[in-house]
């Protein structure tokens, strides 16, 4: 498998393992279900390291927020 395909791959990960424990946390807190801890901690690495070194996540958001003249 190419490097690249397989890094794409990562990183597509990363992104939505961090939306949905996210979406978890959410719902949990609708239904009044309890939070773990790990996931709090798991989230706030995960969103760090995916703003500071996900090139798909920088892809992504400059094509979705970049003002279109």
């Amino acid at each position: 498998m190419d490097f690249f395909k397989l890094a794409f791959f990562i990183y597509a990960m990363a992104i939505s393992l961090n939306v949905a424990g996210t979406y978890l946390v959410i719902v949990n807190l609708l239904f009044n279900q309890p939070i773990y801890p790990g996931l709090i901690v798991s989230l706030v690495i995960g969103y760090g390291v995916m703003i500071k070194y996900n090139f798909l996540f920088h892809e992504l958001w400059d094509k979705w927020f970049r003002n279109k003249k």
